[in-house]
């Protein structure tokens, strides 16, 4: 039963069955934060996280993780030191973009996403949400599946209390690392790394467990 419920909710999260192109991206990011099932398939040092089917990973270093769909790049970075140190988070909106909002699970967590059009005529689509940003450039009519995969992503990540504090206690996380930027827009960290070669290198049976998702 277990399985059949892990496949349903991955064929939701992937395939949109409930027409993800006929609800709002409000909705969307409801459901999933409403989700009562907590999924993984990635491991990584000190966090571990759900990867919709048709989504692979390559992991850069234990913060950062690039995302390949069959036609997008995801570019995730989640902030381990933050997290345990439990920095104040502060997601702030900006009513001049395309579209910008603030979300929660209705508890603990809370979070944003802005979306810029750029000059291309695609959207930069940022989310951020308890310690983990994610951010994508798609086609508009791609968004709501965008968003769908993201929200996915980073409501999935759990944070691994007692490895996040060997490491910091080994000082091999002495302070924040670099966020890959590979979008440069009115929401970007002046504090972060911007990345000109973006190219997808594969691996994404790295920290694969098999028997979570078959």
């Amino acid at each position: 039963m277990k399985k059949i419920l892990v496949l349903l909710l991955a064929c939701f999260l992937v395939c949109g069955c409930t027409s993800v192109k006929d609800s709002s991206i409000e909705s969307i990011i409801n459901t999933a934060l409403s989700s009562k099932y907590k999924l993984y398939n990635k491991v990584n040092r000190g966090y571990k996280y759900y990867l919709p089917r048709g989504l692979n990973a390559s992991k850069i270093d234990e913060y950062n993780v690039i995302i390949k769909s069959e036609k997008y790049d995801y570019y995730l970075y989640v902030d381990l030191v933050s997290y345990y140190n439990k920095i104040e988070l502060n997601y702030k909106t900006n009513d001049k973009l395309y579209y910008s909002s603030r979300f929660d699970n209705g508890k603990d967590k809370y979070g944003v996403l802005n979306i810029t059009k750029v000059d291309d005529g695609d959207l930069v689509v940022e989310m951020s949400y308890h310690y983990a940003d994610i951010a994508a450039k798609v086609k508009e009519e791609d968004l709501k599946l965008a968003v769908l995969n993201m929200v996915a992503i980073v409501n999935s990540v759990n944070y691994q209390e007692d490895v996040i504090k060997s490491l910091l206690e080994d000082d091999e996380f002495s302070s924040s690392e670099e966020k890959i930027e590979v979008f440069k827009t009115e929401t970007s960290d002046s504090q972060t790394l911007e990345v000109v070669d973006d190219t997808y290198t594969g691996n994404e049976d790295e920290d694969y467990d098999p028997d979570v998702i078959n």
